[in-house]
């Protein structure tokens, strides 16, 4: 059930990605979108290209969650969505946090940051429940006898 939990919070975390999180005017922007604009925010250079890295290697990490999740593999699965929610969750609460300006010229829209907060918090839930879950073998019993 953990996983499941967790790849429906990694799909809505990715999908949360390409929803608006930039309003300048009328014009609205996606998160991929707003990366392109790094320069202005006086991220250009190595540390632009780290978080442009990270950021864009969000996606292929949720995909390969999801193929782990189902070929069994559920542990390593679980702390990679750890890491994914972890990342994508940081970046889109302080985004949402920031949120909310609705007079201003420029500003956060919330629609993405939200989903995607949404789904990052869904995602480490699900990992964090199949890393507690206990699971029972064929050699264990009741009594505690082999």
């Amino acid at each position: 059930m953990g996983a499941v939990l967790g790849v429906i919070g990694l799909v809505t975390a990715v999908v949360g990605t390409f929803l608006p999180w930039l309003r300048s005017g009328t014009v609205t922007r996606t998160s991929y979108e707003v990366l392109a604009l790094r320069g202005f925010a006086g991220l250009d250079g190595v540390s632009g290209e780290v978080v442009r890295g990270v950021w864009v290697g969000l996606t292929p990490l949720a995909v390969c969650c999801v193929i782990l999740w189902s070929t069994r593999l559920q542990r390593f699965a679980s702390w990679l969505a750890l890491l994914f929610g972890t990342i994508g969750g940081t970046v889109a609460a302080l985004a949402a946090v920031q949120g909310g300006s609705e007079g201003a010229l420029v500003g956060i829209s919330l629609t993405g940051p939200v989903v995607t907060l949404g789904g990052a918090v869904l995602a480490i839930a699900g990992a964090i429940t199949v890393l507690t879950a206990t699971t029972r073998t064929a050699s264990s019993s009741p009594g505690g006898a082999p």
